[in-house]
């Protein structure tokens, strides 16, 4: 029984069995570090997914409203008047030239210039700014 008892505190006290030993542990040591990896890079990926869960959803939810609003009688008059030039009984339509929205375009522009003077704009009354219209553009 002692010769047992030699044989194995010679084996564990050898330098083979320490280097298997912790040849064994770094083994193990490498394998449960990919794991690890492995695990936190799977983590990540479902944070990620379930974010653009949340995004598409709010995204579908847009969506359905617009949806609701493309439905409603309100649009279907809206899209009849802009897109067919349609109108109701009694109503007139009036065409504005893209040449005098330019020219409201520059205007606003103008306001937020601080070189143009906002006095000159506040001076023209409402009846001379339709006189310039119809016969100074011409």
């Amino acid at each position: 029984m002692k010769r047992q008892e030699n044989f194995f505190k010679k084996i564990i006290t050898s330098k083979i069995f320490l280097v298997g030993g912790l040849i064994i542990l770094v083994f193990f040591s490498l394998s449960l570090g990919k794991r690890i990896f492995e695990q936190r890079k799977i983590d990540q990926d479902i944070k990620n997914l379930e974010e653009e869960i949340k995004v598409l959803e709010s995204r579908n939810s847009e969506l359905l409203k617009l949806i609701d609003y493309l439905n409603t009688n309100l649009y279907i008059e809206e899209a009849a008047r802009l897109k067919l030039g349609l109108q109701k009984p009694g109503e007139s339509v009036v065409i504005v030239p893209n040449e005098f929205l330019q020219q409201e375009k520059k205007n606003e522009e103008r306001k937020e210039d601080s070189s143009f003077s906002e006095r000159t704009i506040l001076e023209k009354s409402n009846a001379v700014k339709w006189w310039d219209y119809f016969f100074k553009n011409k």
